[in-house]
């Protein structure tokens, strides 16, 4: 039998109730949700709610048979005291939810870490206001061999944290090492991510050939995945990553560096919406999602949009989605559905050409050198042309700047041409074509 939980969340004037996603995640999380509770008020400095309100939701608890309340607000250490002391239930507020959540999904032993970090540093904070409490004679039962349990409680957590800090710096280290060596082979990443729920995985399970777990509740990734694609004859890396999710804790983002780093290495960030959803609710998960990216110091350039589930979307609400999204977005928005795979040629198509730092080169070689120079370019380039001249072999092909210079520099010696062409230009333009088919070489740059 699933616990039994009530939510509370208590409003400011304006404020939106949040207690939908709130349900989202108390069921991702194995609970059930028996009531619900809402106050609108300034925060009370012993309850976070008002008095009145811990007496109605005591009456709750006794009526639903409740065993935990959660509350959507963060609590402070003296709050969380005083609510299960007055309720006789287990108190938490959505942070401890959301680590709650992360603790059965976390699969690697760096997320097992990051998660195990966030919540110490979380306790360390109750622990240093249950050692106040004490002090005053407000809290009992914490006294053992005249030395307080609380204090070496804390000394514990603060030892813990730091083999935690040091165990991660060195997790961090390999993974900034494979992030310079991937960016030294010169290979283009794009990081997939987006509000939680919005199809990151269904998507990347497509474009990457994958079968990674898909469930439609919160926080299914926690660990970053990353494989090659082959997209449209360019490679590619694709990153799965976490999705974001409203007034993230700011502890969170800091546990969760490494996975966020992902999405700052990247090239181009594809940013995933779920369009299926009424304008308001889309237009706040893309200013979370936009303002944790602007954290990270992800310009919007750097950004492009997928507007995903325009399958289960109605006529009315999706055009009001993408005219809405395309107002944010420079580089255009690409509506798709994962799951049936519609416009997903299109999607890649975008992702090409929304590429930074894209180029053009154009190598004429001897033709008995064509597979070893074919190799070394489909290795890191999309091959636009082949074209042979008897002897020669024109290879146009398109890449990063610094691999087409390495390229260029490698075979140099034995091109009759080489020619840097803007990535913009026409695959199959004439005069490229004629350039290509001349007899005389091309001046070299």
């Amino acid at each position: 039998m699933p616990t039994r939980v009530i939510l509370v969340q208590r409003l400011l004037d304006g404020e939106q109730c949040m207690l939908h996603e709130l349900r989202a995640l108390a069921e991702a999380a194995g609970y059930e949700v028996v009531s619900e509770l809402t106050q609108k008020r300034a925060p009370d400095s012993r309850y976070n709610i008002g008095r009145g309100k811990v007496e109605e939701l005591r009456e709750l608890i006794s009526k639903t048979g409740a065993s935990k309340v959660i509350f959507f607000n963060l609590l402070k250490p003296n709050q969380v005291y005083n609510l299960r002391k007055e309720l006789g239930v287990e108190v938490i507020d959505r942070y401890e939810l959301i680590l709650e959540i992360f603790a059965k999904r976390a699969g690697s032993k760096e997320a097992k870490l990051q998660i195990e970090l966030a919540r110490l540093k979380r306790e360390l904070s109750f622990a240093r206001e249950y050692i106040n409490l004490q002090k005053r004679g407000e809290l009992h039962g914490f006294m053992g061999g005249g030395r307080y349990a609380v204090d070496a409680y804390y000394e514990y957590v603060v030892s813990r944290i730091s083999k935690i800090e040091e165990d991660l710096r060195a997790l961090r280290k390999t993974k900034s090492m494979r992030w310079l060596r991937r960016h030294e082979a010169g290979l283009f990443s794009v990081a997939l991510t987006g509000y939680t729920g919005a199809g990151k995985t269904t998507l990347f399970n497509k474009l990457a050939s994958w079968s990674g777990y898909v469930d439609g509740k919160p926080f299914a990734t926690l660990s970053t995945k990353t494989r090659l694609v082959n997209m449209l004859g360019m490679p590619i890396l694709i990153s799965d990553t976490i999705g974001f999710i409203d007034s993230l804790p700011e502890q969170l983002l800091d546990a969760f560096y490494t996975t966020l780093g992902e999405i700052s290495y990247s090239d181009l960030v594809l940013f995933l919406v779920d369009v299926s959803e009424n304008p308001k609710e889309v237009e706040r998960k893309v200013i979370a999602g936009m303002s944790i990216l602007s954290s990270l110091g992800i310009p919007p350039s750097k950004v492009l949009i997928a507007a995903n589930k325009v399958d289960s979307a109605q006529p009315s609400i999706l055009e009001a989605n993408l005219h809405q999204l395309e107002t944010l977005n420079s580089l255009g928005v690409v509506p798709i559905s994962a799951r049936t795979n519609y416009n997903l040629n299109e999607l890649e198509k975008k992702i090409v050409e929304s590429l930074p730092g894209r180029t053009r080169k154009l190598l004429r070689i001897p033709s008995e050198l064509f597979d070893v120079t074919m190799r070394e370019i489909e290795s890191k380039c999309r091959v636009l042309e082949v074209t042979i001249n008897n002897k020669w072999i024109d290879i146009l092909f398109e890449c990063k700047k610094d691999v087409a210079e390495r390229i260029s520099k490698k075979f140099g010696s034995v091109c009759e041409s080489i020619l840097s062409i803007p990535a913009e230009y026409p695959v199959l333009d004439t005069a490229s074509h004629e350039l290509m088919t001349s007899a005389g070489p091309a001046e070299q740059s």
